[in-house]
């Protein structure tokens, strides 16, 4: 009964509910209840899209994309935008493309066998999910983190990302920017469900994963995010073939394509 609500609501609201098993996070670091449906994306809103889109500034493009999903998403409960986990943002992007334009999004690459171009059609059933497998006894369900070595690992969420940002921006003409740009940010993969840091818990997070520890530490911190480091990037496997999105994606043209 309930698939057929969605199926009705995705007609009648125009959404689409996303199953969060096929993000790239596989749904790992949200709670039970956390469900998501997408929008089709306005006129007004593709156009601000590729008027702002600077094809020079990787930075730039992730939060044109940040702010352009969190137009076009619902959450379920009292669930928002800064939930979500940061991994999953593009992925979501690509969705709304595809549900907006009713087809597929193009990946061109070139294919070193045939010495041909080629395009296929990106779906996440060509998706390089990241085999959890070998992690999955150290899961703990209800709190949506991985326990190694004492230390809960999750991917961080928007809403931390964004702090981090806002708190680093805020310093580039601080007398102490130096500080800042030398300090390791790993703390962040280490704050379970938060969705927000204030400036002094930023502040506290920076002294106790950079001073407070010691290099044993540090590096078994660092053993752990690296643990994960395939989760990060974004490529299809395509004939036993992992082809890299971020090269064959044309998110400039995304939309004319």
């Amino acid at each position: 009964m309930k698939a057929l609500f969605d199926i009705f609501s995705s007609v009648v609201n125009g959404t689409q509910k996303i199953d969060v098993i096929k993000l790239p996070s596989q749904g790992y670091f949200y709670p039970k209840d956390f469900e998501i449906k997408i929008k089709k994306a306005k006129i007004e809103d593709i156009i601000a899209y590729e008027y702002n889109f600077k094809e020079d500034n990787v930075l730039e493009i992730i939060e044109i994309i940040k702010d352009f999903v969190s137009k076009n998403i619902e959450f379920s409960k009292s669930y928002k935008f800064e939930d979500l986990k940061s991994i999953d943002v593009i992925f979501i992007f690509l969705e709304i493309v595809r549900f907006t334009n009713n087809k597929p999004i193009k990946i061109s690459y070139f294919d070193s066998n045939t010495k041909q171009p080629v395009k296929i059609d990106f779906t996440h059933k060509l998706f390089n999910y990241f085999n959890f497998k070998d992690l999955s006894q150290n899961y703990l369900p209800e709190l949506c983190v991985f326990d190694i070595e004492g230390y809960k690992f999750s991917m961080p969420s928007i809403g931390v990302e964004n702090s981090v940002t806002q708190f680093l921006l805020d310093r580039i003409n601080d007398s102490n920017a130096s500080y800042y740009n030398e300090k390791s940010y790993n703390f962040l993969f280490f704050l379970g469900d938060k969705n927000y840091l204030s400036v002094e818990e930023i502040d506290n997070l920076i002294i106790i994963f950079n001073d407070d520890i010691d290099d044993n530490e540090k590096f078994t911190i660092k053993s752990i995010i690296a643990k994960f480091q395939n989760l990060i990037g974004y490529s299809v496997r395509v004939n036993d073939k992992i082809i890299d999105l971020k090269s064959n994606l044309d998110l400039a043209n995304i939309w004319r394509e």
